[in-house]
């Protein structure tokens, strides 16, 4: 498990990236919002060197993508993002109706970036920060006195939950944690919560196109 750290620009450390639009993806491949059809909004796309086990090829990529409707009093609309918040382990049916997505597809030869969603938000790399005792010990003492991990984003290890603590079935594991705070500070696209990704376990099996696992957030 690995703290991730936010940068402007990309590095040779870089393992993905939140906001923006997608490059290198066929256009196809992009959701809807299944109430209004309209395009979703790219939340991140992770590369193959995210995976230190090389579970995905070098010319695949895997970006989720969330359904988001500005609010006119400002923020969004919680009554869309509510279609992909779990708060209590009953709710992960919510899921299927297809208002969060995370696609697995192969490298385009289009390197232009895509954007077609109506919101956008700020496009920002991510990389790890190597794990070091003070924050093993931390988190160590975290989980023991709470039961979960430390409430930042990152990668893998122990997920922490501001409400119920949820377990997908067997199929997927714990992948990535966001905060809102390091993706955007404007729109609330979490209410004030946290973001999380499972991976399928059978992905090297997936083809392009492919649903590659669950995106929920939960909140307060």
């Amino acid at each position: 498990m690995s703290k991730l750290i936010f940068t402007k620009e990309k590095t040779n450390n870089s393992i993905g990236y939140v906001g923006g639009g997608v490059s290198e993806m066929d256009e196809n491949f992009w959701p809807k919002c299944p109430e209004k059809k309209t395009y979703q909004t790219h939340l991140f796309t992770v590369f193959p060197n995210f995976f230190r086990n090389g579970s995905i090829d070098k010319d695949k990529r895997i970006s989720v993508f969330i359904s988001v409707e500005k609010h006119p009093l400002g923020g969004v609309k919680e009554g869309i993002s509510s279609r992909y918040t779990v708060n209590q382990r009953n709710d992960l049916n919510l899921l299927s109706q297809g208002y969060s997505k995370a696609l697995i597809y192969d490298v385009s030869d289009n390197e232009n970036e895509l954007s077609l969603a109506e919101i956008n938000l700020s496009k920002k790399y991510f990389e790890i920060i190597p794990d070091d005792d003070k924050y093993m010990e931390e988190e160590h003492k975290f989980f023991e006195e709470h039961g979960m991990g430390l409430d930042i984003s990152k990668l893998q290890g122990i997920p922490y939950f501001e409400q119920d603590i949820i377990t997908p079935p067997r199929k997927y594991s714990f992948c990535l944690q966001l905060l809102e705070e390091d993706i955007e500070s404007d729109l609330n696209i979490f209410q004030s919560g946290i973001g999380y990704f499972y991976l399928d376990r059978n992905i090297k099996k997936l083809q392009s196109g492919d649903e590659a696992g669950l995106f929920f957030m939960q909140n307060t």
